[in-house]
């Protein structure tokens, strides 16, 4: 609701930037702009379900990365306030559409119990009535257009009672009825915004204005339309309080500026064409367009992850990457480095889950997910662990031969940083006996140990499936292994390895 607050108001704003701009056009012209404004307003809730989002650039980190290990701290979430402010929205909606519904009640019971006035709607080609009930002529009906008459009407005299029913005519044929329709239903929606009864006011004046001159391009005279139009202000006056909500002509509220506009001589009365229509309705579309596209990030609830990036002495890790990717709406990813001190702060994030990578050379790649609490300020450390180093050997034999032949080269995964790595300084090629040479018995042995921090083999272990005797051959020449530790900051750690023993017969 809040976005189609602000972005109602940028099209309201358009709208009236529009009409200044076109203050010496004709009314018509303004009329329709209005209308179409109203359009875009009636629209905007709709397009920003509908339409395909353009985010802004996600929120930027002061610095560095974020190792998101944990999440914020447990606490008992508070129980769900009631949404006042929809509640507040939902009532003064219903108010404002109350009013008009009223209205439009009132006027649809004035038209259903009026009698025809033959003689004016065969004269006029217009459904004609009148009734004592009708407190100003009106206009009334989409699909049935009908003129409706006080019945003092009758005793007016001629040229006064055409004048009327010509405006009343020229609301019909302009489809007034739809284009307030729109503007009532968009001031429903934007009951809370000022500036739309405004602009509500700014359309009615208008579309009077555009009817005057459409009476007056019929050869009725600027004067005699200025006086008729005094006359029947006078002969209503003080009978507008029914509730009856139509396009009238005897409207007051800007009687001053109407018989100012129609005396005016050099004003622009040309009615709208076509290619005037059209263009409007374009406008109305690019303006509607972006603004529905546009989605911005809501700064109110964000929240704040700030943390530590360490290894696993203690000191801190700085120039350490992370890719921080949000897993709900908005979709959007960020990454960046920690300080020279190891620390990181993110601002403004929305409240959610997301997914987060951290890499640093040397230490082994992390991945974790945090939920961000709204408007929470959550302190998040890191602790990242040193990579491990893998050892590939070969062991080839031949079913012809009993004479054992072994092989290999150990690759390791190149480690930087403040890490030295492992090295391997002292092996035993495990034997290929004969027998399983001449069985045709061969395979890989995977072993994951840990190398001490004085460089033996601890706690070996076979992770696949393989033929158990060449299990054990391979355990019992790794076990023997020695290698130089890690050195972590210059003091040797624990790490862990992966050792692949080939068993192949050559051919």
């Amino acid at each position: 609701m809040i976005a189609i607050a602000w972005k109602g108001t940028v099209i309201l704003m358009g709208m009236f930037a529009a009409a200044w701009l076109l203050r010496n056009r004709s009314a018509s012209l303004r009329h329709a702009m209005w209308t179409a404004g109203f359009g875009a307003l009636l629209l905007l809730p709709a397009s920003l379900a509908l339409s395909p989002s353009w985010v802004p650039a996600a929120p930027v980190p002061d610095s560095g990365i974020t190792r998101l290990i944990v999440t914020p701290s447990p606490r008992k979430a508070p129980a769900a306030p009631l949404p006042w402010l929809g509640i507040l929205y939902g009532a003064g909606l219903v108010l404002a559409a109350a009013r008009f519904a009223i209205g439009t009640a009132r006027t649809a019971w004035i038209r259903r119990h009026a009698a025809v006035a033959p003689e004016w709607s065969r004269e006029f080609a217009v459904h004609v009535v009148t009734t004592p009930d009708a407190p100003v002529p009106l206009a009334w009906g989409v699909l049935r257009p009908t003129i409706v008459l006080p019945a003092a009407a009758g005793g007016w005299p001629e040229p006064r009672l055409r004048t009327v029913l010509l405006h009343e005519r020229m609301h019909l044929e302009r489809r007034d009825l739809l284009t307030h329709a729109i503007a009532q239903a968009a001031c429903c929606l934007y009951w809370f915004h000022p500036l739309a009864w405004v602009a509500l006011g700014r359309l009615r004046e208008e579309r009077e204005r555009a009817c005057d001159d459409a009476v007056l391009a019929t050869g009725v005279s600027a004067p005699d339309y200025a006086a008729h139009l005094m006359d029947v202000v006078r002969a209503v006056a003080g009978r507008r309080g029914s509730w009856a909500d139509a396009p009238a002509m005897a409207d007051s509220s800007n009687l001053e500026r109407r018989v100012r506009a129609l005396l005016d001589r050099g004003r622009d009365r040309r009615p709208l064409t076509r290619a005037a229509a059209a263009g409007i309705t374009a406008a109305a579309i690019l303006m509607l367009a972006p603004m529905a596209a546009l989605k911005l990030y809501a700064q109110a609830g964000a929240g704040t992850i700030s943390g530590t990036v360490m290894d696993p002495s203690g000191g801190v890790i700085p120039g350490s990457r992370v890719t921080v990717r949000s897993l709900g709406q908005p979709h959007f990813q960020v990454s960046a480095t920690s300080d020279p001190a190891g620390a990181y702060r993110f601002k403004s994030l929305p409240p959610g889950e997301y997914a987060v990578e951290i890499a640093a050379p040397g230490f082994a790649l992390m991945k974790a997910t945090a939920v961000l609490v709204a408007g929470a300020a959550a302190r998040v450390d890191g602790r990242l662990e040193v990579g491990a180093v893998t050892e590939n050997l070969t062991v080839t034999g031949s079913r012809n031969t009993a004479i054992p032949k072994a092989a290999g080269t150990p690759q390791r995964i190149k480690v930087g940083g403040m890490v030295q790595p492992m090295r391997l300084i002292s092996k035993i090629d495990p034997e290929y006996p004969a027998d399983l040479q001449q069985a045709g018995v061969e395979g890989t042995v995977i072993i994951r140990a840990i190398v001490s921090k004085i460089g033996t083999v601890l706690r070996p272990q076979v992770v696949n499936t393989v033929d158990p005797r060449l299990a054990k051959l391979a355990m019992d020449a790794v076990s023997n292994w020695s290698y130089q530790p890690s050195l972590l900051n210059g003091e040797p750690v624990e790490s862990l390895t992966t050792i692949s023993v080939d068993f192949r017969l050559g051919q």
